[in-house]
């Protein structure tokens, strides 16, 4: 029994003048404002202070981040995560499963939980920093870097539309069969089931992408999402003791009813999905005209703590790409000692800044999520060097939060979320 100054502690009464003490949701948030459960975080309430600061109610119920209700309306958000289906961490490890219940609203609703990319960003987090910096239907926002789409996919479901640049072509897969699966249909995920069978066997029997799901113009959300889940299986299969035989079914069953409790609460709330565009390409050099972007949000790769070329080197082989060539464009891949691959890494990073210069508006905001590893940097913090190259390029730091990192497995404690404002005449 734990006890303070000889007491049981369960026996100490909390004095009068503590129960008297208002709560800091209290003080935070004005009456009526309900926040989301589990919502402790400090970053987390400073952005629901900010948006309830920024947004206005309607706002909030339709596209906020940190809310419950507002005068007792549910928000969007909240119907979307608890119409959750548990299916996306049944079978799995007691710390997966912990680690997905806790973050019931922030990591695994809509589409993000298809294939769970190592490194991806903070799904609600995005939704609020959207919110914060006041992005409105009709505006364009771009991630230069968008890793598994997680930004395109909380743009579009708030009504905003999108671009996402990427050097990997399977995660520029990825990224468009998590958008895509917001539109999807009933049907459609019907069929996926139906034919799963089907299609497995062609999948397998081939170690290259069969001619039967390459890609063309016209996306077919049925083959495309069981391509992926297939790619989920294999990977599953890289890290554990079970076959692909026996993982597929699991994940594929997992992958529809995730969708359908999307498209559940979509149809229910009349939610439309914005456009969103993917671009195989280089963030060095962007496919984007000047002065074309209202916001920019973005996560440089963690190159040092993940080699993601390496990562996904069986989906990548798959889809027949060269592992060698691929990486020699990667940012933070370049470079054998320590000291050659941070060389290389800001040299591509002040090019990356300076695109991200040239294609936002003018009074428009890049936010970039970052966070170091000293021990693998020798000392040196990323998100400082970062703030220093983005001074050269015509933006000003107007706000840095800090953000813990939470995960199942991680080599750096927080991040930190830079707001650079651009400049000009």
């Amino acid at each position: 029994m734990l006890k303070l100054n000889g007491m049981p502690i369960d026996s100490i009464e909390t004095p009068d003048y503590i129960k008297k003490l208002p709560s800091i949701y209290s003080i935070l948030f004005p009456e009526g404002y309900e926040i989301l459960p589990n919502t402790t975080e400090l970053f987390e309430l400073e952005f629901a202070f900010y948006e309830q600061s920024i947004i206005s109610k309607e706002e909030i119920i339709k596209r906020g981040a940190f809310f419950k209700s507002v005068d007792g309306k549910l928000t969007n958000h909240y119907i979307i995560c608890s119409n959750n289906s548990p299916l996306i961490w049944e079978g799995r490890s007691e710390i997966t499963q912990a680690y997905f219940k806790e973050g019931n609203f922030s990591t695994g609703y809509a589409s993000h939980g298809l294939f769970p990319y190592r490194g991806k960003f903070h799904p609600q987090l995005i939704k609020g920093i959207l919110n914060v910096l006041k992005l409105q239907p009709g505006d364009v926002v771009l991630d230069p870097m968008c890793g598994s789409g997680t930004l395109n996919v909380e743009a579009s479901t708030i009504g905003i539309n999108s671009i996402g640049v990427e050097k990997s072509p399977f995660c520029v897969l990825m990224s468009r069969v998590k958008y895509e699966s917001l539109k999807v249909s009933n049907t459609t995920l019907s069929d996926i089931i139906n034919n799963q069978n089907k299609s497995y066997k062609i999948l397998i029997k081939n170690k290259r992408l069969p001619k039967e799901f390459e890609f063309t113009n016209i996306f077919d959300p049925e083959k495309t999402i069981t391509l992926l889940a297939f790619f989920d299986a294999m990977g599953y299969a890289r890290r554990c003791a079970k076959s692909i035989d026996v993982l597929f079914p699991k994940v594929i069953k997992r992958y529809v009813a995730q969708i359908t409790s999307f498209v559940e609460a979509r149809d229910k709330l009349s939610l439309k999905i914005a456009k969103a565009r993917f671009e195989l390409g280089d963030a060095k050099s962007l496919p984007i005209d000047n002065d074309s972007i209202d916001g920019i949000i973005t996560s440089p790769p963690y190159s040092f703590a993940i080699d993601y070329a390496e990562n996904d080197r069986p989906q990548l082989e798959y889809l027949d790409y060269d592992i060698t060539s691929l990486k020699d464009g990667m940012v933070g891949l370049k470079g054998k000692a320590r000291k050659e691959k941070l060389d290389n890494y800001f040299e591509d990073m002040d090019k990356v800044l300076s695109e991200m210069a040239r294609v936002l508006k003018i009074g428009k905001y890049a936010v970039i999520i970052i966070g170091s590893n000293d021990i693998q940097t020798g000392g040196i913090r990323l998100e400082k060097k970062i703030a220093e190259i983005a001074i050269n390029h015509s933006f000003v730091l107007d706000q840095k939060i800090i953000k813990p990192i939470k995960g199942i497995q991680n080599t750096m404690k927080d991040e930190y979320i830079l707001f650079f404002r651009k400049e000009g005449s």
